[in-house]
């Protein structure tokens, strides 16, 4: 339940936010320990526009996750009990969204909760392949051991995403830049030079017509254009978020040349990444499975896993599973194979991440390297054709004059 909550603070000021928690009564508690005093609160309704402005504003970062894991980590090792661990880690979170969950999961932990319990009351920032992790980790004893593997886990995937990403934001912003200025042209500059060619009553070429076309457009119907961008950008995301459509669109992009190889890449060495993390903490294989199935990011790759998950069920092997899709390399299927026959399994797992990982940023490093020309000659294309527009009936009209 969340509450948009309005209170004084000790200096007597008036604060006001949302909070998170599992009631009001929770919600008062959680708000007197910041000595607010005079609260009112008052619910928000799951899927209000107060709801969704929440849900984009407010989050916690990769970074965060592995900082909050680590400092745990070393307090527990510490012999710092749990609560007063929690406390400490609140008191120097700069991430007032994050601290609230945090102080909520410290009463719940206060009252009796295991750290699981009460991590899986947030199931919102906190992933199911967390929260099984630190329950692994409570079972067997190795809470300290559990989040510094959890830190890794976190930074390894959150590196395997900024690669890609980080590859594509020159791309994306030369691409943006250009329509940009394209569409100012269109509006601004290009009309008045089109006016001069109009006016001389010469049949002008294909390109120019095009041209005045699109310019005509977009000065008098760019509402229009405007409605159509929105209008598919509604509808496209509506779209993904539909099953047949996210897993229609995870096809296409992990086919796409380069980034699809990349992307595939990506997904192996996460899938190999989280599954070793899961075993080696004590999980067994097919409930690692599951788990690592719905953290991969990408739905064709997660029905592959949760495929495996049930022959292994019925007695098949990981190996036998993965050999049957074109989308896991022979390389990693051999590999498992030998794990599975060696009973090393993980120790495979892990070398099947290490490589893929240095696979992503060696195909990372060269997708940045040739982007740069074939951004350059598109470039080049595009002003070629704007340059033809407007100066070949120029010097039409030039030589008609001679």
């Amino acid at each position: 339940m969340r509450f948009k909550y309005k209170g004084k603070n000790r200096e007597g000021v008036w604060q006001k936010g949302i909070v998170e928690t599992i009631s009001r009564h929770s919600a008062e508690k959680l708000l007197s320990s910041y000595g607010l005093t005079e609260v009112e609160l008052k619910e928000i309704k799951p899927n209000s526009l107060q709801e969704i402005l929440y849900k984009m504003l407010n989050g916690v970062s990769p970074k965060e996750f592995v900082i909050f894991s680590r400092q745990l980590a070393i307090l527990i090792d510490s012999n710092v009990p749990l609560l007063s661990a929690l406390n400490s880690i609140v008191e120097q979170t700069e991430n007032s969204f994050f601290a609230l969950k945090l102080k909520s999961i410290m009463f719940d932990v206060d009252a009796g909760m295991s750290l699981s319990e009460a991590l899986s009351k947030h199931r919102d920032i906190f992933s199911d392949f967390y929260i099984s992790m630190i329950r692994a980790g409570e079972v067997s004893g190795t809470l300290q051991k559990t989040l510094n593997k959890l830190a890794d886990n976190i930074e390894k995937n959150y590196e395997l995403t900024s690669a890609l990403k980080g590859a594509m934001y020159y791309p994306a912003f030369v691409l943006s830049a250009m329509v940009a200025v394209g569409a100012l042209m269109m509006v601004t500059v290009i009309p008045k030079l089109l006016e001069i060619l109009t006016e001389t009553n010469q049949t002008l070429p294909l390109q120019t017509r095009l041209l005045i076309w699109t310019s005509n457009f977009m000065v008098h119907y760019w509402w229009a254009a405007l409605l159509v961008v929105v209008a598919l950008i509604i509808l496209v995301t509506y779209y993904l978020k539909t099953p047949s459509g996210r897993r229609q669109f995870d096809q296409i992009v992990i086919k796409l040349p380069i980034v699809g190889r990349i992307l595939r890449n990506i997904y192996v060495a996460r899938f190999a990444e989280n599954l070793e993390t899961l075993l080696e903490s004590g999980l067994p294989i097919r409930l690692s499975l599951d788990i690592t199935a719905d953290v991969i990011g990408n739905s064709v790759f997660r029905d592959i896993v949760k495929q495996a998950a049930e022959e292994i069920k019925k007695g098949g092997n990981l190996s036998e599973v993965l050999g049957r899709y074109e989308e896991i390399p022979p390389v990693m299927v051999q590999m498992v194979e030998v794990g599975e026959h060696t009973g090393r399994i993980s120790f495979s797992l892990g070398k099947i991440s290490e490589f893929y990982t240095k696979e992503v940023d060696r195909m990372v490093q060269n997708f940045s390297t040739l982007i740069e020309p074939v951004l350059m000659v598109f470039l080049a294309i595009g002003v070629g054709i704007l340059v033809s527009a407007i100066l070949l009936p120029i010097y039409q009209v030039a030589m008609s004059i001679k």
